[in-house]
């Protein structure tokens, strides 16, 4: 029998797990359900599962902020999650499973098949080592890429080519550096998380930029220029930041 604990800040999607596992794999006890990333650890080192059913997006951070604060992780993950964007070739690279949602039962149940082999033959913490390995390397940003999806179509885009990206309420505009602009509706936060650790720093509430991009920084008008001549304002709390950055180059 495998001990599983699903993590998701919907209600209606936990339950929705639940019942396809106890109709799709007799072979699964939900031992504990979570919303967010502090009562997800919470459940985890209570129950030590074997498989945690992790959602990516949720009210207090990511399905990424929980793993990084579980070193030593020995639970299969199993992504559930409706963003595909977030780093899926990451995700089947380091052989951490994923199912989409809508869920798919079949999809579901191939998953936990896989998970139930892999179990007691593999060592997790290694493999979500590796995924963090592949997420952050040092691979240059130019052979990366990035999915950015809206209700029109999905783009496959060189992070290098990103010049900046702003919030736009609840969604976020990209601007290429050929000029094109993209809009896709998840918040700014959700791609920091990503990009932050790829050469981009937020200046702004509502701005992130790509420093391979910046030009200059125009300290009598607070503003960063970029390499497509736009310009970026820079907030107070950033402007220490961004300087340390610039003499540090």
């Amino acid at each position: 029998m495998i001990n599983a604990v699903i993590i998701d800040d919907e209600v209606k999607s936990r339950e929705t797990i639940r019942e396809m596992l106890r109709i799709y794999c007799a072979n699964v006890e939900v031992v504990a359900q979570a919303g967010d990333v502090k009562s997800g650890i919470l459940a985890i080192r209570k129950h030590n599962p074997d498989l945690i059913l992790l959602d990516i997006r949720m009210p207090d951070g990511t399905g990424f902020d929980l793993l990084r604060q579980l070193p030593g992780l020995e639970s299969k993950v199993v992504f559930i999650t409706a963003y595909e964007e977030y780093a899926i070739k990451a995700f089947k690279f380091s052989a951490l499973d994923y199912v989409l949602k809508p869920i798919d039962p079949d999809e579901l149940k191939a998953a936990i098949d896989k998970a139930d082999v892999s179990i007691k033959k593999e060592n997790i913490s290694d493999r979500i080592s590796t995924f963090f390995q592949h997420y952050n390397s040092d691979t240059p940003p130019q052979k990366k890429q990035i999915a950015l999806r809206n209700a029109e179509s999905i783009y496959r885009v060189a992070i290098d080519d990103i010049v900046s990206y702003e919030a736009d309420k609840n969604y976020t505009l990209f601007h290429l550096c050929n000029g094109e602009k993209i809009l896709v509706s998840h918040s700014i936060k959700e791609y920091d998380d990503i990009l932050l650790s790829m050469n981009f720093i937020r200046l702004h509430q509502s701005y992130s930029i790509n420093l391979k991009h910046l030009k200059r920084y125009d300290k009598e008008e607070n503003e960063a220029v970029m390499s497509d001549n736009s310009k970026i304002p820079v907030s107070h709390r950033r402007k220490e930041e961004l300087m340390r950055l610039l003499m540090s180059i």
